[in-house]
């Protein structure tokens, strides 16, 4: 059936365009560097979010500010690294000040979904220890290569085995299962299907989360049919918020431009890629502290 492209897709495609252009690399696996070079300094210190909210709001009237809450940097990394695919699959990493990883380094992985773009660019790129995780891949345990290991291992927010098999632990399960309970992670990833929010309230409850550097998560606010999950947007906030409150900044977002929607409010996605810096492993003499915007 010959079909009707209208104005939507066209959009999409420009908008898509452009993110590869500020993506683009030689090849598209290939490791992207970025680097703003200020007088300044590499980390600077933007602003806290200053979006109001109330326990009493309905989705409809959180939806704005909820959005202007998602898309707020609080730190500006001025030198980064796009480890693994340019477009799904890879993710941003900052290596500016105390984030750039040296070994011993290691990395958390969770979905991998039989891309292993990211993890496997970590390893050749820093020499770290690389330990992926999914319970939905038909893969035995296994070392990949020289610095990556894979585990048919879910994560959430409490151990348990799920009525489809998976075997499903907490973070700190996992980090006690291989020895990793007394170690640093350089860096967290997990893309999880909405399988981030019981996960990371596990995270922040325990207090494991004082272990990580860098925490990077896929942020589902609606499903691929735009129907809303679990949580209330208000409780997405809130969950959020107690990752701030536990001292972790947001310096990279950016919505999934596989699956938006224009509305009233304005564009609208189900995902956000979030990349978070754990700004106690700071000292003043880290950052620099620029204009709030």
């Amino acid at each position: 059936m010959r079909r009707y492209v209208g104005p939507f897709f066209v959009c999409c495609l420009l908008v898509s365009a452009l993110v590869f252009l500020m993506h683009r690399g030689s090849d598209p696996k290939s490791t992207t560097w970025h680097s703003n070079r200020k007088a300044d300094g590499d980390l600077i210190f933007i602003g806290d979010s200053r979006e109001v909210f109330h326990e009493k709001m309905t989705d409809e009237e959180a939806d704005v500010p909820l959005n202007k809450f998602l898309s707020r940097r609080h730190v500006a990394c001025e030198k980064s690294i796009r480890l693994g695919n340019v477009g799904d699959g890879g993710w941003d990493m900052c290596i500016a000040g105390p984030y750039h990883p040296k070994q011993p380094c290691l990395v958390y992985s969770f979905g991998i979904n039989n891309d292993f773009s990211f993890d496997d660019a970590v390893g050749n790129t820093f020499g770290c220890t690389v330990r992926s995780f999914d319970p939905s891949m038909k893969t035995k345990d296994h070392q990949r290569n020289a610095h990556v290991w894979f585990y048919q291992i879910g994560i959430g927010g409490k151990d348990a085995l799920a009525s489809n098999g998976w075997q499903i632990k907490t973070l700190s399960s996992v980090v006690a299962q291989f020895n990793d309970s007394k170690k640093i992670i350089d860096y967290l990833k997990m893309d999880v299907e909405e399988s981030e929010y019981a996960s990371l309230d596990e995270m922040l409850s325990s207090g494991i989360l004082s272990q990580v550097k860098q925490l990077a998560l896929e942020l589902h606010i609606e499903d691929a049919n735009f129907r809303k999950v679990t949580l209330s947007l208000y409780e997405r906030y809130r969950l959020l918020k107690r990752l701030e409150d536990a001292g972790f900044r947001r310096w990279y977002y950016a919505i999934n431009l596989y699956n938006i929607k224009f509305r009233p409010n304005g564009v609208r996605s189900c995902c956000y890629e979030m990349v978070y810096v754990n700004m106690n492993f700071l000292t003043d003499s880290d950052y620099t502290v620029g204009k709030t915007v």
